[in-house]
């Protein structure tokens, strides 16, 4: 986006009457943050009054489209930290409860039983851990029979049971 020249507030209210049909969009998002916060420091949005920054306000909404509220966070950012930038997006994830070690722990239990069915197993893990003391055996001993069959699912356990069939 690129302005050949900033407009007067009352060129913005007569654009922001005449162009109700029209609807913009930015290139990027990157290039929209950099946008509203040229514009922002142009106009001098903080300086100006309230019927200007409203005004503003729906000039900046009309040609990046962005919803209202998202106009208001980003004047709001730029006005407390003087820069309009965007956060990087961080997926959450729940922390791994079982390990690979585990994955192929159940993998070699599965091995020397014959893959016994899930109750089984677990009780298998729960007597190696409680009854015979092996630390390894502790997380598994936790195991839910559903989650068992979820750990049978995966990658690296199914790798393991591939390379070692008889």
């Amino acid at each position: 986006m690129h302005n050949s020249r900033p407009m007067s507030i009352d060129e913005l209210c007569t654009f922001l009457r005449s162009s109700q049909a029209l609807v913009f969009s930015g290139r990027s998002r990157a290039q929209t943050s950099e946008w509203i916060e040229r514009t922002l420091q142009q106009y001098h949005y903080r300086h100006c009054s309230r019927l200007a920054k409203g005004l503003l306000r729906q000039y900046l909404g009309k040609m990046t489209g962005l919803s209202r509220a998202q106009v208001a966070r980003l004047i709001q950012q730029c006005n407390q930290t003087g820069r309009v930038r965007l956060r990087p997006y961080q997926r959450h994830r729940f922390p791994t409860q079982f390990t690979r070690g585990d994955q192929l722990l159940l993998a070699q239990v599965d091995q020397a039983h014959g893959r016994l069915s899930g109750p089984a197993t677990v009780a298998i893990f729960q007597r190696e851990y409680h009854l015979y003391g092996k630390p390894g055996y502790a997380r598994l001993s936790t195991i839910s029979v559903s989650h068992l069959y979820n750990l049978r699912r995966s990658l690296c356990y199914r790798a393991v049971r591939r390379t070692s069939s008889p």
